[in-house]
């Protein structure tokens, strides 16, 4: 059956807004994308008030090592298994897509809040429409460091559930940021893992723990106010693109389409029912998927 996505695309370069619309899955393609339409701010906003199913919107931000197009089909990935009604934006930060360009990619993603914060203040004349954001990789970077300006410029950004999948953010700068930004993201998931290799190198080669990484035998990072969920029996990437529905790749992009589709936040073993828990550091409870 054929489900045709309307993917927004809001460029790193300034005001290059697009309008993506991905074709019906087919064998060995999975999306395709078939036409790109540029948008001006107003277009963009206008498109966003037009009134769908679910009157929401999902804003994905891709991380490190990670096309245009990737990042557009991960996007339709989950729109698609969370049979999701409403807007579909991707933030395309400018990754060089290359394994060996980790540190163009690092200093891309720190140089991207404005651009991003820009995407929100228009966000905002978008109003009565819930917000559902999605972060993977070193886009958690830019999505909390741009979150931290608008909490200091008191935006009010509507945000249903900031999902974040294996952010390459320290994890001191990560837990000071999630504080921060409390008032705009009351439901925080961050799906953190030992099997991710993309996190074991940049641990290494920064010489400080990613607060998605989690150290062999140990227990996550655990922060107030952040469900975590140690991924680690999933495999080395979490946000895999596979049709395969028993694969266990694809048990995070299922988790995923429960939180963007729900209309109330719950708890990890809530919507996932074959999720374990343990107690934590301070008390804090986290969950995780058994092998």
């Amino acid at each position: 059956m054929e489900r045709p996505f309307d993917i927004w695309q809001a460029l790193y370069q300034p005001w290059n807004i697009i309008k993506l619309l991905t074709d019906k899955e087919r064998d060995g393609e999975h999306f395709r994308i078939r036409s790109i339409t540029p948008l001006g701010e107003r277009q963009f906003v206008e498109a966003l008030r037009t009134r769908t199913e679910s009157d929401s919107i999902l804003l994905f931000v891709h991380g490190y090592y990670t096309s245009f197009e990737r990042a557009v089909f991960k996007a339709a990935q989950m729109a698609y298994d969370a049979n999701f009604k409403g807007h579909v934006l991707v933030f395309s930060w400018p990754s060089a897509d290359a394994l060996a360009d980790y540190d163009y990619d690092e200093v891309a993603a720190d140089t991207s809040k404005n651009d991003l914060l820009k995407v929100f203040q228009l966000l905002k004349e978008v109003s009565g429409k819930k917000l559902y954001i999605v972060a993977h990789s070193l886009g958690n970077k830019v999505v909390l460091d741009t979150l931290e300006l608008a909490a200091a410029k008191n935006a009010d950004l509507n945000i249903s559930e900031l999902v974040m999948a294996a952010p390459d953010v320290d994890y001191i700068r990560y837990g000071d940021a999630t504080k921060a930004i409390k008032a705009l993201a009351h439901n925080m998931t961050m799906y953190a893992s030992s099997a991710d290799w993309a996190l074991t190198v940049s641990s290494i080669k920064a010489r400080a723990i990613r607060a998605g990484y989690i150290d062999s035998g140990k227990q996550p990072n655990l922060y107030s106010g952040v469900d975590t969920i140690d991924v680690t029996a999933v495999g080395d990437d979490m946000l895999k693109i596979n049709h395969d529905t028993s694969s266990k790749s694809r048990m995070v992009l299922e988790d995923i389409g429960h939180l963007i589709s729900s209309r109330n936040h719950q708890l990890p073993d809530e919507r996932i029912t074959t999720l374990k828990s343990l107690v934590g550091k301070e008390a804090m409870k986290y969950w995780y998927y058994p092998r």
